[in-house]
């Protein structure tokens, strides 16, 4: 049985929302060097699906994860990008 704790749950939203800072940073990073303008909604979602991948995960994870929401953001926001 798991029991938690609301200090628990605290420091695991707080987590969260320090991950998903340093993903919007690091995406809107990446778009600037490669000249390209983030699309509205594209570092949420990119962001959201990476802190979910993440969320109960080990650090061996991080490359998955970053793998696996940019093929998603590149599905849902590629053809935006194209059209810049």
């Amino acid at each position: 049985m798991l029991i938690t704790t609301s200090g628990s749950l605290a420091q695991a939203s707080d987590d969260s929302e320090e991950i998903k800072k340093f993903c919007m940073a690091s995406v809107s990073a990446a778009m600037s060097q490669a000249g390209l303008t983030l699309p509205e909604g594209m570092g949420d979602f990119t962001c959201s699906c990476f802190t979910k991948e993440m969320n109960g995960k080990g650090i061996a994870s991080i490359l998955q994860a970053q793998k696996f929401c940019k093929e998603r953001a590149n599905e849902k926001y590629g053809p935006l990008l194209q059209t810049q």
